[in-house]
């Protein structure tokens, strides 16, 4: 009896092994099946993303946001599945690619108008003033920049005092989405303290950083005002205010008879009369 019962186990291992078999295959064939009736339904056009729409832009077009979008959502997922389908189109990467490319755009939320309609929904940067790449060269450059610094777009050449320049701290060398400040709460507190000094009746021409956190504000007539940002902006302002009171500062038509006045030492004051 024992002798005999190893055939049969043997026999009835075998039975099994052949029905987990069929039914491994019986699965693998429905799964290929099922995902071939997926990737051939992720094909069928009313579900393909075929039109852009741009809203909001004024600078950026509608034809360079429509090339880009459909460029960057051609080719498939693991060559199944379109990525120009509507239900797993690339949403975030694309936006982090369009802002990438276009560094007008500020703020940017795309989303689908049916099955075929991508919509997309920007603001654009809006300047504050403008950095310039050469002091006093020829071949000075200027480029717009934001509320938070950044470089976003060459500017052209103006006529008058059109945009506050800033000079230094960035390369030269593709400037285009650099930050002039990493800070943008030190770029908006140097921006403010620079509108304060206009209120004084001075007229600041251009800011040019030093290093270590350190400014020039070069103003119209010559002479400068030093100062830094390790110190309250606010309370350098104040100082500077008590300091004009000096009959010796006095203004003519805007301008201060001094080669500069420095206001990096606190309530120390120092100044050189031209």
């Amino acid at each position: 009896m024992i002798s005999n019962s190893f055939p049969q186990r043997e026999e009835t291992l075998k039975r099994r092994r052949k029905q987990k078999r069929i039914k491994y295959t019986i699965f693998l064939l429905c799964f290929f099946v099922l995902v071939g009736l997926v990737s051939y339904a992720s094909h069928l056009p009313k579900v393909r993303i075929s039109e852009v729409v741009l809203k909001g832009g004024l600078l950026v077009t509608e034809k360079e946001i429509k090339e880009e979008s459909l460029n960057y959502i051609q080719g498939s997922y693991f060559w199944l599945f379109p990525k120009s389908n509507s239900f797993i189109y690339p949403k975030n990467s694309l936006e982090v690619n369009l802002k990438n490319k276009f560094k007008r755009i500020d703020t940017i939320k795309i989303y689908l108008d049916g099955f075929n309609v991508m919509i997309v929904e920007i603001t654009e940067r809006k300047p504050v003033a403008i950095w310039c790449n050469g002091l006093g060269a020829d071949d000075d450059t200027c480029y717009f920049i934001d509320q938070n610094s950044t470089v976003f777009a060459e500017a052209p050449n103006f006529s008058g005092d059109v945009y506050f320049k800033y000079y230094g701290l960035i390369d030269k060398n593709n400037p285009i989405g650099k930050e002039y400040i990493a800070s943008s709460t030190e770029f908006t507190q140097i921006n403010s303290f620079i509108n304060l000094v206009k209120n004084l009746k001075i007229k600041p021409l251009y800011l040019v950083a030093k290093e270590e956190g350190e400014f020039s504000l070069a103003l119209y007539g010559g002479g400068e005002i030093f100062f830094d940002v390790k110190k309250s902006l606010e309370a350098t302002y104040q100082n500077l205010e008590t300091l004009l009171k000096s009959p010796e500062l006095y203004l003519v038509g805007g301008s201060l008879p001094i080669e500069y006045i420095d206001l990096r030492y606190g309530n120390k004051l120092f100044y050189k009369l031209k």
